[in-house]
């Protein structure tokens, strides 16, 4: 164990204090500074917000004008009696829909006068009598009065019936209305519900009114208050069973239109609410028994599941529970019968419906088989509560649903007081501390929660009632009213509530009432007192929300309440009358002893009784008797503790779980340290018990949801592993090796406990077990052997584990379920997996009836949201489907105020806050409905996670991580005296809270920086000194026609530079500051050839000193005159140095500009900045450089366009032991003294004349390795020491020779410089940079260790080389005026490498592989109507973004395409000699595109070689406009056709071409394996009879794709082509196979082909071994996983896969000797990695075992690595992914050890493959320490990671919430920014997706610097997707579900 400190009292409530300060101070900066950067984005014009922003909705006046606006009844009409008619017909009408007819006549009375009857109706189509929807007849002698109109209000649902006079007082009327209705399938009044039985769909018609829907069966007075007695008749099939509230009377058989019917006719119901009216139709069974009082029980069900018994428990408890009520109430039943009905389709629990209450299956239905002891349970409490309420509820009726808690809170208690009757051994009294009161002490701590007794006004429409049925009531109504039973005694109170029934009997109250009997009850009782009346003491609980916290200090006897809230930094703006204090009944024990009853009547009091010392110990709230939280001083903490450690049991069951309940919620308040909590659980390895268990699980729940995405929680999960071992061990002790079930109604429980804490966290033996028992059952689906009370766990901790197979088996279960119960299980069960295709599909099944039923479809999103996988996929869907579901569930669902909490729970982020924010705003509109409350408290409790999150989460890392590997920790010890004087912390502790403090510090030093810069912004201020001649003026912004030159981009051309002499200083070691820096100097030599008064000279970031004030100093050379010097300044937004003069500078007279300069050498990858890596334990600094594009600027001021190139004298000053490179050859070094430091001064030999760019320098401690002395061109390989000694460098040394010779040969052209350096560098942006003489490339892409690293390692090494020292003549010696053309440079060097390295690697078919790498890959992108020409305007490419914009596949890999394609139309000789030419004539000079055209023209003409037009002519076209055509051959006819080809067909191009979108094509082909044959397409369409084919012919273009198009055919030769495929393969060019496929497929989303033609390209590969047609196939299949892997479509797909993959797998295997040999062809060594990734990947059998196995060998031994180099990257992911932490950790680990980058970058991306959210997590938050990746990986890292379907939505997420950061950081200039947004929006296929890309581009507006293209066509493409999915998802399914199971 570490050591610990001790920390004084004082110093550590100065720590608490100053954590206090820290965290308001960093909030208050936070707050500040996101208000200040609101305000600058505003300012900037950053509008797009409010575009897209959605209107409030008109509101209804606060006090409604008319009657029927209000959503109260009047007080004017009293219903008696009702006499009701239904009719539900159970087959569908004409129209498809199921209806229901029927009659209504309600009594009523007249007890204020008045003209108008406002009566419910919702959703009713009335008929029409003489124009009105009633009619109306008087019952006494007074005359009904005329209805003068009536009509419908919809919002307040009612009908109104406006009369021509005023009814009488005291008059009674009957009301006759007739009507038809739905009967729908919304479980809400008289609906639908269905079930299959024997195969036979069934229809019942059932109700549920409670709260308002009563007003959907019929018209009514439907509020509480109107109490009436109820007629019904029910008119139904003849062979099905009528239910009422009343028995039946009668029954009647009649033929009504036609159908032959039965009436049936129910006795009067008593008098009784509206909602607890209830009627059913249906064909179910009963079984009956008769009470002693007569009674009729009768319970309900489904035929089979009456005839299996499942009914008989609910009977056998029923009377008994009615038995136990009727004598606490001392009552009688107030019924003739009592029907009890289990229905399939049921939203609530159960209704407590007056004699017939209704249940969820799950809720009545048992089977002593199938069912377990949660099951009995719950049967047996639900029973027990909705019999409660036959009193307690219906006989007295609360007056309005303000109350609600009274009925609702009632039941929920005195149901554990009836289940324990029913069940004595259960003990289950005690469960209700578990089940409610912990359970609603969350809910009631929150500032967004309210009284259980609302105002009535608060209180009025059915939203707001429905919002009523919430936890509070419920749960905090039974604590409260627990708690009152328990102060008067139970006695006493039953004798209460007897009295109160008796009084109200079959009328309403409100909760008063109650009071007064009670205290009623005290008064007559001797014995009992109590100091205050019952009213007030329980007002203070029911009519302020909240609870307190009772604060005991032992030590003096002092005792405080105070409101307790979770998080104490939330306003509570709901006042209390009683200022939120409480009297407090409390129930204590000292040492083990009970205590007389105390009470805390106000806010602080002593209690001189519990002050204890020494050994003794006080425990407050025995029992939890109380509904409060207590707390104590840390002494009496820490006794506690000590009680727990040593002798557990001396405290109660109950007061073990209070314990630790209190102290992790007291945490989370704040009020005592987190640590302290944890430290409640230390015990557990002891005990045994249920309640202290859950308890503990519960609260460790939050815990797990806070950090269960985070690096908290494998060390939580170790922790809870080290606990449970003990309990795992216990259970499998008393079980007999889990043969037997534990004796105890709680031990069943806590074994579920054991075993499901167990699994989860891995320990010994588990998961093998409940896997064997799913196992078992799957091979025998008739026997199941799993004991039902570990169903549950078992079910889902299997499919969790298991893959397609268990789920799809679990699945198939579920639905065969007869048992309402084992139904849930399973389904519930299906939402564990942790794949996400299947969570996906198993969402959209929730919006199926057929599949989920309605009243189960929020619980199954809710269970889906619990999986830390599911819970984005769950939140998006419910984002996306939001309208919808509340549609159809959420306007009056009791479990929808679940579905947001459920989904919520997890959140615990800023940006997860924004997100939930933006949806509440986003759905203003459609509404919440009863979820209203929820939503507002899961903001709230969002906002309490996010803080509790920053507090706690580095302490509680550092607590579990020390209980986690020490298993005995020494007690943390507090000293005696004043409330805690001081504390012992363990070291890591210790260290962690200082880390966590020094991070406050930084992060408030941080903030102020950027709330500073931001608020300087907005006041107008600039950090610069902008404008000619002041220094305070406004940044200046840059209008679209920039007014000085200045403003413009490109310089003038008045100034040309003909030298530099350079002299830098990078300082290796940090300043004062803590900043890395390098100073120096610059004299720039310049001709002026155009007269000017103005300097422009590009400088950026530089601190530039001020001679005489000003930046720079001028001087006239040769005799020219010096200009004075008017004013100079630093413009920021163009990133120039201006200097303004007095007089012009002369044309043809040159000048010397001298500038001084300090720089931070910063480690942002451009400019010269700043490079670190470890070597032997020492962190090593590299200072270098990265120009390329616009970066020399921040290295020195200089004229930083490519046409300005100049010669470069560089002097580099540097440490001794170090060695500085630059372009040029170095000349001697030599020791000179500056500042007092003796260093080291290189100069180099002045470059050729060359543009800024290509500068570069070097400052390393670096080593090479070099060609041998006398060789015409030093060639020398720098690198790390290791790296080098390690012979990484001899690879690139061996081949660069042979390269060189190449393109010298190749170009006719010697190398035109004295050496080739080529350095690899630890970190760097680009793969490489072909700055002239000294090429700076990634390690990866130079070093290569035969030993380590794989076949493509080699090549990537071989073509980056080739590539740049192609650039060495093709943009170095001539370079592009601008870069509009750059791909002129990138494009050529791209096609050459391969070249350059086909001929240092001849066996490799590298000409080949340019298909794959380049072209098929970059058609993707090209076929975007977002893409760009190869060549655009130099207006179009002014800014650095723009240009780094340029950087893309289009610059590099179609320019290389196009290049080969002329090469070949030219042929290859020709093009070589237009090169030659070319390059001689501007060697040293700037060029056009047209320059190369006309020297490739000069050369064809000379050759002789005929072409239809010009090279330019050509070539434009290619060059010109974007994209490119495909062409359809028609074999049948010859025509032959282009089209511009776009992957989205219903794309706009809105980029004109002036072609016209037409190409040149130059089209080859092949006849049935004949000769190639060429053919000019030259206009739209042409015939070409060559074309056309015999009946046994067939036809490929584009042979080898030389051509830049793709190829599409008549119908019958796409069936010859797949008949030659699938007959003889071979026959056609294994390039053209990869064709066909590749073709196929982007033809079919471009919507040309039939999609199933584009699959059926790839049948072929089961006879296929070659790499190219597999790499294409698997590209392009990876389109439809990226589109299908989170829908049911993945299972087959991957099963199709399998079945494919499978001979290949085998083929490798055989070819290889059973994985012992390597391949022998570079192709084949890839094609081996395809076939075992694919195969593990879909599980071919044998293959992941062999990774797994693989990479286990190398987990034991470290040292020893036997994997293939080639296979390692497969086989680490393949191995992670499988795998859990262990195998993550160890590649971590070496990762970091990893000396070869190409290992190193390996695992870095197998590391991305864990299906483990948490360690994607963690991995996403290591990108953004460079520390741990290097900034060069960071964007790279984030795309691998979205890579991973678990990955992806948190890599989207990840980016969005870390944007700023990751921009300023990453993004400015990076190249490989733009792939981050592909990467992690490739997926994005719906229209949620596409709104959420647009929103993150409107709150990002202006921060995409060069992703900007790439977010348009990611818009571009996700548009795309979706329209393609939407079209192909059903096809593909189904193809795949055919191929999938056919024969291969």
């Amino acid at each position: 164990m570490g050591k610990v400190y001790y920390i004084s009292k004082n110093v550590g409530l100065g720590l608490l204090a100053l954590a206090a300060v820290a965290l308001v101070t960093i909030l208050a900066l936070s707050i500040a500074y996101d208000k200040e950067k609101a305000k600058n984005r505003d300012t900037s014009g950053g509008g797009a917000a409010d575009s897209t922003s959605i209107p409030t909705p008109p509101t209804t006046s606060s006090t409604p004008k008319e009657p029927w606006d209000r959503y109260r009844l009047p007080h004017s009409l009293i219903p008696e009696s009702y006499d009701v008619t239904l009719w539900p017909q159970l087959t569908p009408n004409e129209n498809g829909l199921y209806i229901f007819t029927g009659r209504s006549a309600v009594q009523f009375r007249c007890v204020k006068e008045t003209d108008l009857i406002i009566i419910h109706s919702n959703k009713l189509n009335l008929t029409d009598f003489n124009g009105q929807l009633a009619k109306l007849t008087s019952i006494s002698e007074a005359t009904a009065p005329a209805v003068l109109k009536s009509w419908l209000v919809p919002k307040t649902e009612y009908l109104v019936l406006q009369l021509q006079r005023t009814l009488a007082v005291g008059a009674t009327y009957s009301l006759h209305t007739e009507f038809l209705g739905e009967l729908a399938d919304d479980l809400e009044g008289f609906y639908r519900s269905e079930y299959t039985e024997d195969g036979v769909k069934k229809v019942v018609a059932t109700s549920q009114m409670q709260a308002t829907y009563a007003r959907k069966a019929f018209p009514c007075f439907d509020e509480p208050a109107m109490k009436a007695v109820f007629n019904v008749s029910i008119i139904h099939e003849r062979d099905m069973v009528a239910l009422s509230n009343g028995r039946e009377i009668a029954t009647e058989d009649a033929v009504v239109e036609g159908v032959p019917v039965r009436t049936t006719t129910f006795e009067p119901t008593r008098r009784m609410s509206t909602y607890l009216l209830a009627f059913i139709v249906c064909d179910f069974l009963s079984i009956q028994s008769t009470q002693n009082n007569n009674l009729l029980v009768r319970i309900w069900a489904r035929r089979k599941a009456i005839n299996d018994g499942q009914g008989e428990y609910a009977l056998n408890v029923t009377g008994p529970i009615l038995q136990f009520y009727e004598q606490y109430y001392n009552a009688a039943y107030p019924l003739s019968k009592s029907d009890q009905i289990a229905l399939p389709d049921f939203n609530a629990g159960a209704m407590e419906n007056w004699g017939l209450v209704t249940y969820r299956e799950t809720a009545l239905l048992y089977d002593p088989v199938m069912s377990s002891t949660g099951n009995k349970e719950r049967v047996t409490t639900v029973i027990s509560h909705e019999l409660a309420h036959m009193w307690f509820g219906n006989l007295v009726t609360v007056q309005w649903w303000n109350d609600l808690w009274l009925n609702e809170g009632f039941a929920s208690y005195v149901e554990y007081l009836g289940a324990d009757h029913a069940e004595p051994t259960w003990n289950i009294k005690d469960q209700i501390i578990l089940y409610d009161v912990h359970k609603v002490f969350g809910v009631d701590a929150l500032a967004s929660s309210h009284p259980l007794t609302r105002r009535e006004d608060e209180v009025n429409d059915p939203a707001q009632i429905s919002e009523m049925f919430n936890t509070i009531s419920y749960s905090k109504g039974a604590a409260v009213l627990r708690m009152l039973s328990e102060f008067l005694t139970e006695p006493v109170f039953a004798r209460g509530l007897s009295s109160y029934l008796n009084t109200f009997a079959f009328s309403n109250t409100v909760y008063t009432d109650l009071w007064d009997h009670l205290q009623q009850a005290v008064e007559n009782t001797s014995g009992v007192h109590i100091p205050h009346t019952v009213h007030d003491i329980m007002n203070r609980w029911t009519l302020q929300m909240g609870f307190p916290v009772v604060t005991l200090d032992t030590r003096t006897g002092r005792i405080t309440q105070k409101h307790f809230l979770l998080d104490p930094d939330s306003v509570v703006d709901r006042p209390s009358q009683f200022n939120y204090t409480w009297f407090v009944p409390i129930k204590w024990m000292k040492t083990g002893v009970e205590q007389q009853q105390y009470w805390l009547l106000k806010e602080t009091d002593t209690h001189v009784e519990m002050r204890v010392s020494g050994k003794d110990w006080v425990l407050l709230n025995t029992n939890v008797s109380g509904f409060f939280r207590v707390n104590y001083d840390l002494e009496n903490w820490d006794r506690l503790f000590s009680l727990l450690n040593t002798d557990h049991q001396a405290l109660s069951i109950n007061n073990r779980a209070q314990i630790i309940d209190d102290a992790f919620n007291l945490a989370r308040a704040k009020i005592i340290n987190t640590t302290l909590a944890l430290r409640t659980t230390r015990y557990l390895s002891k005990e045994r018990d249920y309640i202290p268990w859950e308890s503990a699980l519960r609260n460790l729940d939050y815990y797990v949801l806070m950090f269960d995405r985070t690096e908290v929680y494998g060390a939580l999960q170790a922790y809870l592993k080290k606990q449970i071992q003990p309990l795992f061990d216990h259970f499998k002790k008393i079980t007999d090796n889990w043969t037997k079930v534990p004796a105890g109604h709680t031990d069943q429980y806590n074994q579920i406990n054991a075993i499901g804490i167990a699994c989860n966290t891995n320990v010994e033996g588990c998961r093998e077990l409940i896997k064997g028992w799913y196992r078992q059952w799957m091979e025998n689906p008739q026997n199941n052997p799993i004991h039902p009370n570990l169903k549950s766990t078992v079910y889902c901790s299997a499919i969790a584990f298991g893959g397609v197979e268990e789920w799809d088996f679990a699945w198939k279960m579920f639905k065969n379920a007869t048992l309402a119960s084992e139904a849930a299980r399973l389904r519930a069960a299906m939402a564990c997996t942790k794949a996400p295709w299947l969570l996906n599909r198993y969402l959209e099944y929730t919006l199926d009836p057929s599949k989920i039923r309605k009243q189960d479809a929020t619980s199954t999103i809710q269970s889906v949201a619990r999986n830390v996988v599911g819970m984005p996929l769950a939140w998006n869907f419910v984002r996306a489907k939001w309208s919808y579901i509340f549609q159809q569930y959420g306007r009056g669902s009791f479990s929808f105020a679940g579905l947001v909490n459920g989904i919520t729970r997890r959140f615990s982020t800023d940006f997860e806050l924004q997100e939930l924010k933006k949806f509440k705003e986003d759905n203003v509109h459609v509404g919440f409905g009863s979820a209203s409350l929820a939503v507002e408290q899961a903001i709230e409790k969002t906002t309490a996670n996010i803080k509790w999150v920053t507090e706690n989460k580095a302490c509680v890392l550092s607590w579990l991580t020390e209980e986690s590997t020490i298993h005995i920790s020494p007690p943390v010890f507090f000293s005696s005296g004043d409330m805690g004087k001081g504390v012992y912390l363990s070291k890591a502790l210790a260290v962690t809270c200082v880390v966590v403090a020094s991070a406050a510090v930084a992060t408030i030093i941080a903030l102020s920086v950027v709330y500073a810069q931001e608020k300087s912004k907005n006041e107008g201020t600039s950090p610069s000194t902008p404008g000619p001649v002041t220094t305070a003026t406004p940044l200046p912004t840059t209008p679209s026609t920039p007014k000085e030159p200045w403003q413009r981009y490109r310089l003038p051309n008045s100034l040309v530079p003909v030298s530099y002499n350079v002299t830098l200083w990078p300082r290796l070691e940090p300043n004062a500051e803590g900043l890395y820096i390098f100073l120096g100097n610059s004299r720039v030599v310049f001709k002026c050839v155009k007269e000017t008064d103005l300097i422009l000279i590009h400088s950026n970031k530089l601190n530039l000193t001020k001679f005489d004030g000003h930046h720079a100093k001028l001087t006239g050379l040769n005799g020219a005159a010096r200009p004075p010097l008017k004013g100079t300044w630093l413009e920021v937004p163009t990133q120039y140095l201006v200097v303004q003069l007095k007089s012009p500078l002369q044309a043809d007279s040159t000048y010397e500009l001298f500038t001084e300069f300090v720089g931070e050498l910063a480690d942002d990858l451009g400019g010269f900045y700043r490079s670190e890596y470890m070597e032997d334990g020492a962190k090593k600094i590299v200072a270098t450089t990265q120009m390329q594009p616009t970066d020399a600027r921040k290295a020195f001021p200089c004229f930083d366009e490519p046409a300005m190139k100049a010669v470069f004298h560089m002097t580099l000053l540097h440490p001794h032991g170090t060695v500085a490179l630059s372009n040029g050859m170095d000349y001697e070094p030599v020791n000179v003294t500056l500042d007092g430091m003796d260093v080291v001064q290189t100069s180099f030999a002045p470059t050729e004349i060359m543009s800024t760019y290509l500068l570069a320098f070097v400052v390393c401690d670096f080593t090479f390795i070099g060609s041998e002395p006398g060789a015409d061109v030093l060639i020398r390989i720098w690198a790390r020491k290791k790296a080098i000694m390690e012979g990484q460098g001899d690879y690139a040394l061996e081949k660069t020779g042979p390269i060189l010779t190449f393109f010298e040969n190749y170009y006719n052209s010697s190398y035109p410089l004295a050496k080739s350096d080529q350095i690899a560098l630890p970190d760097f942006s680009a793969g490489a940079m072909e700055n002239w003489g000294l090429i700076t490339y990634r390690e990866t892409a130079l070093l290569y260790d035969k030993n380590v690293s794989s076949n493509g390692d080699q090549e990537w090494v071989a073509t980056v080389i080739s590539h740049e020292l192609a650039h060495m003549w093709f943009g170095n010696l001539v370079t592009t005026r601008w870069w509009n053309d750059l791909w002129l440079n990138e494009g050529f060097a791209t096609y050459v490498s391969y070249l350059g390295a086909n001929y240092a690697e001849p066996d490799w078919k590298m000409k080949d592989l340019i298909v794959l790498n380049e072209i098929i890959g970059v058609m993707g992108v090209d076929a975007l109507a977002s893409s760009h020409p190869l060549s655009s305007k130099e207006e179009d490419i002014l800014k650095p973004e723009d240009i780094s914009q340029l950087f893309d596949s289009i610059t590099y890999s179609k320019g290389a395409a196009v290049l080969r394609m002329l090469s070949e139309f030219i042929t290859e000789d020709v093009f070589s000699k237009g090169l030659h030419t070319y390059l001689e004539e501007f060697k040293y000079q700037n060029t056009v595109y047209t320059d190369l055209w006309k020297h490739l023209q000069m050369a064809v003409d000379k050759a002789g070689i005929s072409l239809p037009y010009s090279v330019e002519e050509i070539m434009n076209r290619w060059i010109l406009q974007m994209g490119f055509p495909v062409v359809t051959i028609d074999s049948k006819t010859g025509k032959i056709s282009q089209k511009h080809f776009l992957l989205d067909p219903d794309s706009v191009v809105d980029r004109p071409s002036p072609f016209g979108y037409e190409w040149f094509v130059p089209v080859t082909w092949i006849k049935t394996g004949g000769d190639e044959q060429q053919y000019w397409l030259l206009d739209k369409e042409a015939t070409n009879t060559n074309l056309t084919l015999g009946p046994n012919d067939w036809l490929v273009a584009n042979i080898n794709m030389k051509g830049f198009y793709r190829v599409n055919y008549d119908s019958e030769n796409w069936k010859r082509l797949l008949s030659k495929l699938s007959s003889k393969h071979q026959d056609i060019p294994v390039i053209n196979r990869a064709q066909i496929i590749d073709d196929a497929f982007n033809l079919a989303r471009a919507k040309m082909v039939n999609t199933t033609l584009a699959l059926m390209t790839t049948k072929f590969l089961n006879k296929e071994v070659e790499y190219m047609p597999w790499e294409t196939a698997s590209r392009n299949l990876n389109y439809f996983f990226l589109m299908f892997d989170r829908s049911e479509v993945y299972g087959p797909m991957q099963a199709y896969i399998k079945k494919q993959v499978t001979p290949l797998f085998n083929h490798f295997k055989d070819l290889t000797a059973n994985w012992t040999d390597i391949p022998k062809s570079h192709t084949d060594q890839y094609n081996q990695v395809n076939a075992i990734s694919m195969a593990c990947s879909t599980g071919v059998a044998g293959c992941k075992e062999l990774t797994t196995g693989w990479f286990r060998e190398w987990m034991a031994n470290p040292e020893t690595n036997n994997i293939s180099p080639n296979l390692k990257s497969t086989v680490y992911c393949s191995a992670i992914a499988a795998g859990g932490v262990e195998e993550w950790d160890f590649a971590w680990s070496m990762y970091k050890k990893a000396t070869i980058a190409s290992e190193a970058e390996k695992l870095m991306h197998a590391l991305s493959c864990t299906k483990q959210p948490w360690l994607l997590n963690r991995y996403l938050e290591y990108c953004l320490d460079p520390e741990k990746i290097r900034k060069q990986d960071a964007t790279f890292t984030i795309t691998y990671i979205a890579g991973n379907s678990v990955g992806q939505p948190l890599a989207w997420d990840f980016i969005r919430s870390n944007w700023d950061h990751i921009f300023n950081d990453y993004g400015g200039g990076s190249f490989s920014f733009g792939r981050l947004i592909d990467g992690v929006t490739k997926r994005f296929s719906s229209e949620f997706e596409y709104k959420q890309l647009l929103q993150f581009k409107a709150d990002n507006a202006g921060h995409f610097g060069s992703a900007s293209a790439s977010l348009e066509q990611a818009l571009e493409r996700t548009k795309a997707n979706i329209n393609w999915v939407e079209m192909n998802k059903k096809q593909v399914l189904a193809w795949f579900t055919s191929e999938a199971s056919s024969p291969v």
